[in-house]
């Protein structure tokens, strides 16, 4: 009986070609990962695990994080006993725990290719936009710059602050704004029908100033459908951190877009909170390429920021000075290089750089409004 079932679990191990067979079709024909997958199989996998994930009020991505290494050691000391104890048969008792590894690994990676990886190749959002990223002069970055910080100078002035001065969250607690980021959320996509349906969650992680150590403020984890993002980092991180991540969960995966949906999200929305925090988000990602082109633009556009501002952007910049130590430097090298390698092996060849080009797509934001009020005005 035994090896019956042993001889079917080895069917489960065709699961690690079907997958990479799938991944490679994807990535060949963004038709079939946009029309088959995303907007089939994938959607019909993520509403149905999200309707069961959603319920709970932590996060389970995070427990099972906690439990994976405890089941591990029982797993390798359970066959370590049974090699001991039966030493004639201590070779089919390994083979068997690394047929069961295997077969382990050939259903996540299955997984994360159906409710993750095919997503990578489907249409870019920018699809259902009227513009595109394209080349820009510095004078364009310089321009750009100039209205964010404006904007974001207008924003602050609607945000909380507490007794130093800084912005705070005007929510009584992280579950109410994580709520907020929901509904914000799924306001933006109801224009979007590719990306309208989705039940996952995004869920505060319990262990987040020990997540700071990474360098992570936020994870999607596909296997449920959650949206996992750091609290303890300064308080107008929030609401970008979380959007992002619920782009990601509504099938947006490039990091540059998943920037990008949810600078959009921001600026559509009533939630001053939110505003105040995509202006951030896209001044700093855009003030950060103008240092590296023009430092003298770069402090002509930082001059302009109000003190308010500047008092968010020095308290997260502390905030941040507390993990440099050489462990903390370490745990993060290796958290960058693990990230960088995850985005190139699902088709961002830029890797974590990724995360930057979203400026692109503001100047063709920006230049696309600059045509529009040109037209206007003729």
């Amino acid at each position: 009986m035994k090896e019956i079932i042993a001889l079917k679990r080895k069917w489960i191990l065709l699961l690690i070609p079907i997958s990479l067979i799938i991944i490679v079709i994807c990535k060949n024909s963004a038709f079939i990962a946009e029309y088959v997958f995303a907007r089939g199989i994938y959607r019909i996998l993520a509403i149905l695990l999200g309707l069961i994930t959603r319920w709970f009020p932590f996060s389970i991505a995070e427990m099972c994080i906690y439990l994976l290494p405890i089941l591990g050691v029982f797993f390798l000391g359970r066959v370590i006993y049974r090699a001991v104890k039966d030493k004639e048969h201590r070779f089919l008792v390994i083979g068997k725990a690394v047929l069961n590894l295997l077969c382990f690994l050939a259903i996540v990676l299955t997984a994360f290719v159906l409710l993750c990886g095919v997503n990578y190749y489907r249409y870019s959002f920018t699809t259902y936009l009227n513009y595109e990223a394209g080349t820009y002069s510095k004078d364009d970055l310089y321009n750009l710059c100039n209205e964010l910080a404006d904007k974001l100078n207008e924003a602050r002035e609607d945000v909380q602050v507490n007794d130093d001065g800084e912005m705070k969250l005007s929510y009584k607690n992280n579950r109410e704004l994580l709520s907020v980021a929901s509904t914000v959320m799924s306001e933006f996509m109801s224009d979007y029908p590719a990306y309208k349906y989705s039940t996952g969650a995004v869920k505060p992680v319990l262990a987040s100033k020990y997540m700071s150590y990474t360098d992570i403020v936020g994870i999607y984890i596909p296997f449920t459908m959650e949206a996992n993002i750091n609290v303890d980092v300064t308080d107008y991180n929030h609401p970008v951190d979380a959007l992002h991540e619920l782009a990601h969960l509504r099938g947006v995966m490039p990091e540059d877009e998943a920037n990008f949906v949810a600078y959009l999200a921001y600026i559509s929305s009533n939630e001053a909170d939110f505003v105040y925090s995509g202006y951030m988000l896209a001044y700093i990602l855009s003030s950060n390429q103008l240092y590296d082109e023009d430092k003298e633009l770069y402090m002509k556009v930082r001059n302009k920021l109000s003190e308010g501002v500047l008092k968010d952007i020095y308290a997260n910049s502390a905030y941040w000075k507390q993990f440099e130590t050489e462990t903390g430097n370490k745990i993060a090298n290796v958290s960058n290089k693990v990230n960088d390698t995850y985005l190139n092996l699902n088709g961002q060849t830029e890797g974590t750089k990724s995360y930057g080009m979203m400026v692109d797509l503001l100047i063709a934001e920006y230049k696309e409004k600059e045509n529009d009020d040109s037209k206007k005005n003729n």
